[in-house]
């Protein structure tokens, strides 16, 4: 049986500037993919695993910890939201079956 646990560290010794990050989960490991792309003078791959999760090192500066914002809404705002995902659903459907037909 395959174990499906994911798991994500970052490590970082006081006053180096870089930090050592580890990741089997696949959001991250796309970011790290694509911040590579974009610096490749910062973000290094050290090391990718048979399993598909990666190790790195980037800037100690890149690292934020932050809660996330909670947001209080009146049931009249969450209806409204409500409906506008659900149009922006249907229009999302409309346009995959157009691109069905077309090609």
């Amino acid at each position: 049986m395959i174990d499906d646990t994911k798991e994500t560290t970052w490590n970082h010794i006081a006053k180096d500037k870089y930090v050592s990050f580890s990741s089997s989960e696949r959001k991250f490991i796309n970011l790290i993919y694509d911040l590579q792309e974009k610096f490749p003078d910062e973000v290094e791959i050290t090391h990718k695993n048979l399993d598909g999760s990666i190790c790195a090192k980037f800037p100690y500066d890149w690292i934020r910890i932050r809660p996330k914002k909670k947001r209080e809404m009146s049931e009249e705002q969450i209806a409204a939201l409500t409906e506008r995902l659900e149009l922006g659903r249907l229009k999302r459907l409309e346009n995959i079956r157009d691109l069905g037909a077309v090609q």
